[in-house]
């Protein structure tokens, strides 16, 4: 086992927030941190226990920094995309001087995580163990430690079980997993770790209940003592913001005592995403005349609760605007136990409107609540359950690991739920025995649940309906009982994988998936478009956003989303290969998208266009009446609104108009107007852009969509040349009489859908060709979509070409070709000479769900080649089945195509050789 490369470490440390504070809880109490350097020493024979290795005397090979996982500081062997992986025990160890002031003192070891378990060994005793990568633990270690001597503190920490490589239907449940060691079993210690000295008497638990609409809140304290004698009393005291209240209590040596403290809030100010705003507690503890004990406890005066199917925050309707994480850490593996890079992340997510997020299978560190606390997201946490599978095998760890979550991070105004894992499917269990365990669990786990923290939403599961349950999260049809959010939301649409990222990753993960991709570009001479083509399709991925999350404001049964992800998730895993769906990339850099673009689609309140995909082109001098809708999630009802809207091209506004005493009630979607949109007249195609504007007295909202508009007037009158068709086309003799049947002349053009014997024979004795391609005839019907679903990505490339000229277009295929792009043929170039660039087309991932393999695949809609002496047009879009007045930009490209490759400039310079020509042969 090879100690990794200085780059390798540095990239961890760089995450690992391995100078941050640890753990402090309080002002007063003395304490030591132990982040930096240990002395570390693997164990793949187990035997390091028998052999004393907690003792100072046995030298360590090595040193490893803490926080952090092994494999990401270089232990271990090369395995998949990992540089390196080691699964089995290892050893921490650290020599430290206690003061001799901390004598009568109880010292707790504070450990923000280890993965999977830990043994704590001080001075050669063993004093404890945790099982429980999702959660903090603490460690009375007084009784071993010698103050004011030199003491050594070891960890036996261990990460049984491989990495997941296997599809969810075929994972083992061997052991507890969920996303955050689902990309690599990580092991180490991944929390902040401090020592810290407090008095044998002092505050243990604290619970804080905010009570909203009687302006105050709850302090429910456990007091613990450690001291002999008599039960004696003692005071708690709590102040926030010069207010104070206090209670008495009656504390029994051994034992403890509870005790309740309420503070009166007249006029606080309420925690939401909006507006953060946390409180400081301060809590002290007197008893035998002194202060025994004081700490701080933040926390925000909010409320959830559900109504029916309303989720409402402060009691007002609340809509969800989450993303989803997967813990994707490809420099440090585990998460960085930083507060400060959560805040850059979260303030960067609130920065594009998401006010939610939902952990699959996972819940974040103590740090990531804190930041969250402080930027204003919500956070949906799930227990450590990847699929069905793992949690009857798991279940005691798991309702463990449920009890520590809950009292840990019960405090945070940002921890909106918990979920006993993701997509709970009982077909994927083999009984009825096991299907009807598998409920009586859930039932248990959500009355433990509510007994420790009732106030707290809990979902059975993130996936499906299953009872009982606060809150849903699921792909379609809620039930309508309880609050629903759509789970995974986002079709899994992703962009071309980004090869430019691959000297970033100086960290535990090898992008073996970005550099097989590299290779690919290189072989098909794509070096110079492959930049373009990528930035197109990140352009693609977020109109795929708009049109998404427009579709589900629309929706008045859910009251939010989790859009699939946040980032993108790495090949090699058990998900297969690489998803670039993230909003931003691997290292957290958005994807070709602004902010501003982002909050705009991410509002509380949205207008909405009704408008669709397939209904953004127009006839210019013609009219379209649009209905407008909004989804009202601010902070009241829209009174007195005034609805303006403005139709622009090139900035510059063509028409417009305004609509006042517009009303939109809170929490509800509601048609508000119904506009006229008037396209300008004239005899050029045009790209316009719609914007509406509401204005209210709370706010100013704004929302965009593009339009396109076609001259209706000025189709090709007389080709020039004789022009044949093959093609059984009532439309194409209607718009364009002078289109013959019959034979086709040698100096003329044939236009047909299939290219037989007979076709062949004229293309090759000199005659142009225009193939609109027939997609039955090649088996692949409808083969193409606009928006790739299901991990797809698609890149398009619009050339600037005579045959496209006056065709609108920004260089990608925008929403103008979503008609004729959705169910057409995505025809294959990847055999055909590297030099044939179609006019448009672009490069496209061909996969699967779960695909173990996203190959990359040059595609083409509209192509020229060179057949000898004679000139071939392939088309494969929707031309034919859209040749009529609804479809304004198929008749419009349509002539513009019919017009080059009938005329002088139709010359097309790539050869295609007969191998080529065989191919799209029909006999």
């Amino acid at each position: 086992m090879a100690h990794g490369t200085d780059r390798v470490r540095l990239a961890v440390l760089a995450l690992c927030g391995c100078l941050a504070p640890a753990l402090v809880l309080a002002q007063e109490r003395a304490r030591i941190g132990l982040n930096g350097e240990w002395q570390f020493r693997l164990d793949p024979a187990a035997g390091g226990e028998a052999q004393g290795w907690h003792s100072p005397g046995v030298p360590f090979p090595d040193t490893i920094r803490v926080p952090g996982c092994w494999q990401a500081q270089g232990f271990g062997e090369p395995a998949g995309n990992l540089r390196n992986h080691y699964s089995g025990h290892a050893w921490y160890r650290r020599t430290l001087s206690i003061p001799a002031a901390w004598r009568g003192k109880i010292v707790m070891l504070r450990v923000g995580g280890v993965t999977r378990r830990a043994a704590v060994f001080v001075n050669g005793t063993r004093v404890g163990e945790h099982d429980g990568f999702s959660t903090p633990f603490s460690l009375d270690i007084s009784d071993a430690l010698r103050p004011g001597a030199d003491n050594t503190i070891a960890f036996l920490v261990a990460n049984p079980g491989t990495a997941v490589t296997e599809s969810p239907d075929a994972q083992k449940a061997n052991d507890p997993t969920g996303m955050f060691n689902y990309i690599g079993n990580w092991g180490g210690i991944h929390g902040n770790v401090a020592l810290e000295a407090i008095e044998p008497e002092w505050i243990d638990e604290v619970a804080v209940e905010p009570e909203v609409a009687s302006q105050r809140v709850r302090f429910r304290l456990a007091i613990r003592s450690r001291e002999s004698g008599p039960a004696h009393p003692a005071r708690v005291e709590v102040e926030v913001d010069g207010r104070r209240a206090s209670a008495t209590l009656s504390v029994r040596p051994g034992r403890g005592a509870q005790a309740d403290v309420t503070l009166a809030m007249p006029g606080a100010r309420l925690w939401s995403p909006d507006d953060p705003h946390l409180y400081t507690a301060s809590i002290r503890l007197f008893s035998h005349g002194r202060q025994r004990d004081r700490i701080e406890q933040r926390f925000g005066m909010r409320e959830i609760a559900a109504r029916g199917s309303v989720l409402l925050l402060n009691g007002k309707p609340l809509y969800l605007r989450g993303f989803g994480d997967d813990n994707i850490e490809v420099l440090t593996g585990v998460p960085p136990a930083s507060k400060q890079v959560y805040l850059e992340r979260l303030r960067l997510a609130r920065s594009f409107g998401f006010n939610a997020v939902r952990f699959h299978s996972m819940t974040p560190m103590r740090e990531y609540f804190e930041a969250a606390d402080e930027a204003g997201i919500l956070v949906m946490a799930e227990l450590p359950v990847a699929y069905t599978m793992y949690l009857l095998p798991h279940r005691d760890f798991l309702r463990k690991e449920l009890e520590r979550i809950l009292r840990l991070h019960r405090n945070h105004p940002s921890f909106l739920s918990l979920a006993f894992g993701n997509e709970f499917n009982l077909r994927w269990l083999k009984t009825e025995q096991e299907r009807q365990t598998f409920r009586e669990t859930v039932e248990e786990f959500y009355r433990v649940g509510k007994s420790i923290d009732p106030q707290r939403l809990l979902l059975s599961n993130d996936g499906y309906v299953m009872r009982p349950t606060d809150m849903v999260s699921l792909f379609r049809d809620p039930p309508g009982d309880v609050p629903a959010v759509r789970h995974e939301f986002g079709n899994y649409y992703c962009s071309l994988p980004d090869i430019s990222l691959i000297d970033r990753f100086t960290g535990v993960m090898a992008p073996s998936w970005l550099e097989e991709k590299k290779r690919w570009v290189e072989r098909s001479a794509l070096q110079e478009l492959y930049p373009t083509l990528l930035r197109n399709s990140q352009r693609l991925l977020h109109l795929g956003h708009k049109y998404q999350i427009e579709r589900a404001r629309m929706l008045r049964e859910f009251t939010g989303y989790h859009y699939w992800l946040i980032v993108d998730f790495p090949g090699g895993t058990g998900e297969g290969d690489s998803w670039e769906e993230g909003w931003f990339d691997y290292f957290w850099r958005p994807k070709g998208v602004t902010p501003e673009q982002g909050r705009e689609l991410n509002a509380a309140v949205l207008l909405i266009a009704g408008a669709g995909v397939n209904d953004r082109t127009m006839w210019n001098g013609s009219r379209k009446r649009i209905p407008v809708y909004v989804s009202n999630y601010g902070d009241a009802d829209i009174q007195s609104g005034v609805l303006s809207w403005q139709l622009l091209e090139s900035g510059r506004r063509v028409s417009g108009g305004e609509t006042a005493g517009i009303t939109a009630p809170l929490g509800e979607v509601s048609r508000i107007a119904e506009i006229e949109v008037e396209a300008p007249s004239g005899d050029s195609a045009r790209q316009l852009e719609l914007v509406i504007t509401l204005r209210s007295r709370q706010a100013t909202h704004v929302n965009r969509w593009s339009l396109w508009s076609f001259p209706r007037e000025g189709l090709l009158k007389n080709a020039g040349i004789p022009v044949t068709a093959r093609v059984k086309w009532e439309g194409l003799r209607r718009l364009y009489p002078f289109i013959q049947d019959g034979q086709p002349d040698r100096k003329g053009l044939l236009i047909t859908s299939v290219l037989d014997d007979e076709a062949a024979r004229f293309l090759h004795s000199g005659g142009r060709v225009w193939l609109l391609a027939d997609r039955a005839q090649f088996g692949r019907a409808g083969d193409a979509a606009f928006f790739p679903a299901s991990g797809g990505a698609l890149g398009t490339l619009v050339r600037d070409h005579p045959a496209l000229a006056g065709f609108p277009h920004e260089g990608f295929c925008d929403l103008q070709f979503y008609n004729l792009l959705e169910g057409a043929w995505n025809f294959p170039l990847d055999n055909w000479p590297r030099e044939l660039s179609p006019i448009v087309g672009g490069v496209r991932t061909t996969s699967s769900f779960l695909s173990k393999r996203k190959d990359l695949s040059k595609t083409g809609y509209i192509l020229e080649a060179k057949a000898g002496e004679g000139r071939l047009l392939v088309t494969t879009l929707r031309l034919r089945d859209h040749l009529d007045e609804a479809y304004p930009e198929a008749v419009y490209l349509f002539d513009r195509l019919l017009r080059y490759v009938a005329g002088p400039a139709f010359d097309p310079r790539v050869e295609a050789g007969e191998e080529h020509l065989r191919r799209l042969l029909v006999r």
